[in-house]
């Protein structure tokens, strides 16, 4: 008899886990307000949308939520990561960057899509979408190669540590 009763509470409990799993992942998110990526700077179009495209969705505050982000565990581990991705660099708070962490961005931006650790492979794994080929990888490095010159162009030179005497 208890065998029965506990095949049943088993059940029970299963199935009110499973209609819990799909109201979270029906539910929807709420709009994210549409902020532009990398204000200030001098960026073309193509370029803008390859990281719209690849790196928006971790690297500012435009983040598309996939419905299994409302999911545990995979919402805790996905906003982990969002939250990580954004402290590194996030390119809608880009006007609020100083120009020496503009360059060191810059920098890292070039070097990481040129080598190809960015977008992380977990990522594009799910969002196929996100991938960037050897040209665009190219382009991106390119973009943030120039884009960085600029930059320090326009702070002018370096403050000298000699007192001038």
């Amino acid at each position: 008899m208890k065998p029965k009763i506990f095949k049943r509470a088993v059940f029970l409990a299963l199935g009110l886990f499973a209609v819990t799993l799909s109201l979270l992942a029906l539910h929807p998110e709420p709009p994210t307000p549409s902020k532009p990526l990398f204000v200030g700077a001098q960026i073309d179009p193509s370029t803008r949308a390859l990281f719209r495209r690849a790196c928006q969705d971790c690297h500012s505050d435009n983040t598309k939520w996939p419905w299994y982000s409302r999911i545990p565990p995979m919402s805790s581990m996905i906003g982990k990561d969002v939250g990580e991705a954004r402290r590194h660099v996030n390119f809608s708070h880009w006007d609020s960057y100083n120009p020496d962490q503009q360059e060191e961005f810059l920098a890292r931006i070039g070097n990481n899509a040129r080598i190809g650790r960015m977008p992380l492979p977990r990522y594009t794994l799910l969002h196929h979408e996100a991938s960037l080929t050897p040209q665009e990888r190219q382009q991106i490095y390119e973009w943030s190669k120039a884009e960085r010159r600029r930059v320090r162009a326009a702070a002018g030179p370096a403050p000298s540590s000699a007192t001038g005497q």
